[in-house]
């Protein structure tokens, strides 16, 4: 009986240098994290009224969708556009309406007060009955301009 120790490399003939392996996956990462795009997606341009940063609130993202009027008084839901007549069709088609989804408005501080009393009826007759009003924070001590 044979009880010495057995080199794997002299038995197999096979030796895996992991090191290149490592540096062609850490330079694709590189390549990857540098030609990404991080920026913004095209959004709609909206002046949002002024909030103090004291009393501004948070809303979780998974339990939320968004609905955005411009100051032309256009309508987006959820990156869509849409009307009035057919704002409730989507809302409806967007899930279950109730206490544990929150619809966060963005309005443009130049939106009628008409155009958004109609929008918020259209919600609350959809069954939506959490709604948030969006704002631009400001810090305490910066003039909230117009």
């Amino acid at each position: 009986m044979n009880f010495r120790p057995v080199n794997l490399k002299e038995s197999a003939g096979i030796y895996l240098n992991m090191t290149p392996l490592v540096d062609v996956v850490l330079l694709l990462l590189l390549f990857f994290m540098v030609t990404a795009q991080f920026g913004r997606l095209p959004g709609l341009k909206m002046l949002l009224p002024p909030v103090d940063a004291a009393t501004a609130a948070r809303v979780g993202a998974s339990e939320r969708l968004e609905l955005s009027i411009t100051a032309e008084g256009d309508i987006v839901f959820e990156n869509q556009p849409a009307t009035l007549s057919s704002l409730s069709g989507l809302l409806n088609r967007a899930g279950a309406a109730g206490d544990e989804v929150v619809v966060v408005v963005s309005a443009d501080q130049g939106v009628l007060y008409g155009r958004m009393v109609r929008v918020m009826d259209i919600l609350r007759q959809a069954g939506f009955n959490r709604v948030v009003l969006s704002g631009r924070v400001v810090r305490a001590g910066e003039e909230p301009g117009d």
